[in-house]
């Protein structure tokens, strides 16, 4: 697994050196291994609770139940941080399923945190038309993975953004996408979107400023309409938007996507404050 960043892995509840699993073949996990990322801030796992139900209902969409408890995943991320001596990271929850048990790998990966400019000024973003399979479940896929950076290596960019068959756009390939159109804060139906965790306090932000949320599809031909958008996301939080492929934004200066952006680290901070002596 390329995305590692650690000396350690938890395996199946115990800790052990990474060199025993680095050799692992990503086909191996493509269709057969679901995950979760989870943003690690001051020793906090970030909205930890939205992660392992998320984490259930992907293997509920796949027809199977997850063995790992809560209280589990949990002593095995406490375990891995303490191991470790890092309490600003991100950590991988990776179940794949074999054939008489599930086996569960908890590790450090490999994470990249906006700087204070890319929030400023937006990041580039490009278009991509591609589906994946049940967008609710978030489980590994090599072929969506080979073209997504594919994309983001041929433009350059920062996020590749999905239109789906009937050129309308969905999400990003690690985030969510919010439009603002008219005025309004629009973003694609739940249904038809991973319903990212960042996703949902960020409807929380938005009506803390004052905005409801359209869940509505915006077309890719409509792009050059828009006021602004941002990407959603674990290690991005709420971040503007400068362009899509040629299409250039002004979302960092939106006043609405500010508004969004101050409330949803106001969230951010008090999730950390309230849970910062339970970890």
């Amino acid at each position: 697994m390329e995305d590692n960043a650690g000396k350690y892995i938890v395996h199946n509840g115990v800790i052990k050196e990474w060199a025993e699993f680095e050799n692992i073949d990503s086909q191996k996990l493509s269709g057969r291994a679901a995950y979760e990322v989870i943003r690690i801030i001051n020793g906090v796992p970030l909205f930890f609770e939205d992660h392992y139900e998320r984490l259930k209902s992907t293997f509920r969409a796949i027809g199977m139940h997850l063995e790992l408890t809560e209280s589990q995943l949990a002593d095995n991320i406490r375990m891995l941080l303490h191991k470790s001596g890092n309490s600003n990271c991100n950590v991988k929850v990776v179940i794949l399923n074999e054939a008489r048990c599930q086996e569960q790998l908890v590790y450090i990966s490999k994470s990249y945190y906006p700087a204070e400019a890319e929030y400023n000024g937006g990041v580039r973003a490009g278009l991509l038309q591609i589906e994946r399979k049940n967008p609710n479940a978030k489980i590994f896929n090599k072929a969506y993975k080979d073209a997504v950076e594919k994309k983001l290596a041929e433009g350059g960019y920062f996020e590749v953004i999905l239109v789906d068959n009937e050129g309308r756009i969905t999400e990003g390939s690690k985030s969510n996408l919010f439009v603002i159109k008219s005025g309004r804060v629009v973003t694609s139906p739940g249904e038809s979107v991973l319903k990212g965790i960042a996703r949902k306090y960020v409807f929380e932000a938005c009506r803390n400023a004052g905005f409801d949320v359209g869940e509505e599809f915006v077309r890719a031909d409509e792009i050059d309409e828009i006021e602004g958008c941002f990407l959603s996301g674990t290690s991005i939080k709420v971040l503007p938007v400068r362009s899509i492929d040629d299409i250039v934004l002004n979302s960092a200066d939106n006043p609405v996507i500010s508004d969004i952006r101050q409330e949803y680290d106001k969230i951010l901070g008090e999730y950390i404050d309230r849970h910062v002596n339970m970890w």
